[in-house]
């Protein structure tokens, strides 16, 4: 049996060219960004099954717990999907949308495969429109700070001048504004 070729495409969450990912903050509507997390596959994972009809939610789901992040400026604290900017949101609702008809149309188009089967099928299958582009690269660079506590860097927006708070272990952080400047002197000898 020849089955027709799939459409292929990876859903992640777009980097810019630091490497970083915008987050939103569901309570302040700040975006900030942060590196990528081993947990932001789980997190597409579970938001993908909540939108997809076909799959077996206990299957979808992974085993591991998802920690909840905190906002780098209001300190607000919820589970991964809840940071995703509006944009980001809509295309993981698209691209469910999308496989899901491309599962409904194979699903259907099984039977015009296999006409010898069944030679009077009662419905003709459609073929779906092709599978949404990636999201773009992120282009806005923000402030760049580091997270002492975590080891980590997350990047922040210019104009912010209050005290921060970690995104991963919710530590409070004070006098990381980036206002403050250093004065080096260089020495002729």
């Amino acid at each position: 049996m020849n089955l027709p070729e799939l459409d292929m495409a990876w859903l992640e969450l777009p980097r810019d060219k630091a490497g970083f990912v915008r987050r939103e903050c569901p309570r302040c509507q700040r975006s900030f960004k942060t590196r990528p997390s081993r947990h932001d596959a789980g997190m597409l994972q579970r938001l993908l099954a909540g939108y997809f009809p076909f799959e077996n939610l206990h299957e979808a789901y992974t085993a591991e717990e998802l920690p909840a992040w905190h906002c780098l400026y209001c300190g607000h604290r919820a589970l991964p999907d809840a940071w995703l900017t509006p944009e980001q949101s809509a295309h993981v609702e698209q691209m469910a949308r999308a496989w899901a008809n491309h599962v409904r149309y194979e699903q259907l188009a099984y039977v015009q495969r296999t006409l010898a089967h069944n030679p009077r099928p009662t419905f003709v299958s459609v073929a779906p429109e092709p599978l949404p582009r990636p999201l773009p690269p992120d282009e806005e660079l923000l402030r760049t700070l580091p997270m002492v506590c975590c080891g980590d860097e997350v990047q922040a927006q210019w104009e912010w001048d209050q005290p921060m708070v970690c995104p991963r272990c919710g530590a409070h952080h004070g006098g990381l504004s980036g206002r403050q400047q250093v004065q080096l002197e260089f020495v002729r000898e």
